[in-house]
């Protein structure tokens, strides 16, 4: 990594880590192996550490560094799951979900065409072999390899849809932001005698779901 970019990578580092927004050891490791320069656009490549959502394009974002540490850590993502991604972006979360499953599977659903080619040539570039990006309605899930091991939804919804959380399997744990204007990030966990809330933490900004099951 150039010279540049490693010295913004660790500033970032301490800055999440002093504000406890980055706790794991295999987190930091996820954010030091994928480059997160390498998911912006190229007139954004000065900002790529900066601790802020950044534009890519269809008005969609490039999660806040602090937010996918967050959402990750929270969803305790382990090696060998299987994991269910609504929202690819850039595909630099994607990147991160790869990275901690190891030998486990990523699946990534994204509605914009032009994000799901924009996501693919970016974990090409990387050599990432793990990750399924697949061109589709993320609000309905992708049923065809579930049931997950967890589900991560990176777009704000009114609640969470329910094709999600039959394709989760049972133990398994799903995080979203639910809101309106401004989103609370939920934690559940399906278990045997339900959905528990697990975690619930308001004041979060998210770009919102598409589809049928979407932002009405």
């Amino acid at each position: 990594m150039e010279k540049r970019y490693q010295i913004a990578l660790n500033d970032l580092i301490n800055y999440l880590k002093n504000s406890r927004f980055l706790n794991d050891k295999n987190m930091e490791n996820a954010f030091r192996k994928i480059p997160r320069h390498e998911f912006v656009l190229e007139s954004d490549l000065d900002y790529a550490y900066y601790n802020e959502p950044l534009l890519i394009m269809k008005n969609q974002t490039i999660s806040q560094p602090a937010v996918v540490s967050r959402m990750t850590e929270w969803l305790d993502v382990r090696e060998g799951q299987k994991i269910l991604e609504i929202g690819t972006g850039s595909g630099w979360q994607t990147a991160i979900l790869s990275y901690m499953v190891g030998k486990g599977t990523v699946y990534s659903v994204e509605i914009k065409p032009e994000l799901v080619k924009f996501a693919r040539k970016n974990l090409d570039k990387l050599g990432i072999k793990n990750v399924n990006v697949i061109s589709s309605d993320g609000s309905i899930g992708y049923p065809q390899a579930s049931p997950y091991d967890r589900i991560i939804i990176t777009a704000a919804c009114s609640e969470i849809p329910l094709p999600l959380i039959d394709q989760l399997a049972e133990n398994g744990l799903i995080i979203a932001p639910v809101g309106d204007s401004m989103q609370s990030l939920i934690l559940l966990q399906k278990t045997s005698q339900g959905i528990v809330e697990i975690k619930n933490q308001s004041n979060y900004v998210f770009v919102p779901l598409l589809g049928k099951f979407g932002k009405k």
